[in-house]
């Protein structure tokens, strides 16, 4: 299969394949937090087959104190019918070279407890288990 990794010349494109992933959301919550991420510095990598997006990679950089600059993964998604192929390791791979390229000193990512088979993805590249995250809703959505 030959990819091409690259932002997406229309972002909306990569929507539906974003949307498989954030099933919890409304589509009105949805296109609002969307707007407001890319608004916000949120990108995309979209993982290209031809004219059809088959992955996509969304991500922000900030800074913390602990993990220094780092590019934050807030979306990794591969069309299922594409998974096994070496799309998401591409698009890690494209994702890593942009934060690279940016100055960053990590990237990071937070999966779901029950994702067991994105975290063996993700630990065979290399990445590694550092902590769990804790949420505390602020207000219903």
């Amino acid at each position: 299969m030959r990819l091409e990794c690259r932002p997406p010349a229309d972002p909306n494109a990569a929507v539906p394949l974003l949307k498989s992933l954030r099933t919890d959301l409304s589509d009105e919550v949805f296109a609002n937090r969307f707007a407001a991420a890319r608004a916000n510095g949120y990108r995309q990598l979209a993982a290209h087959h031809g004219t059809a997006i088959v992955g996509n990679i969304g991500n922000v950089v900030n800074e913390t104190l602990h993990w220094g600059r780092t590019l934050f993964v807030d979306d990794l998604i591969v069309d299922p019918d594409q998974r096994g192929c070496g799309i998401g390791a591409a698009l890690i791979t494209a994702a890593c070279n942009q934060g690279i390229a940016q100055g960053c000193d990590n990237l990071r990512l937070c999966s779901g407890l029950n994702r067991e088979d994105a975290h063996r993805f993700y630990e065979m590249r290399g990445m590694s288990r550092s902590s769990y995250q804790f949420v505390l809703p602020l207000k219903e959505t």
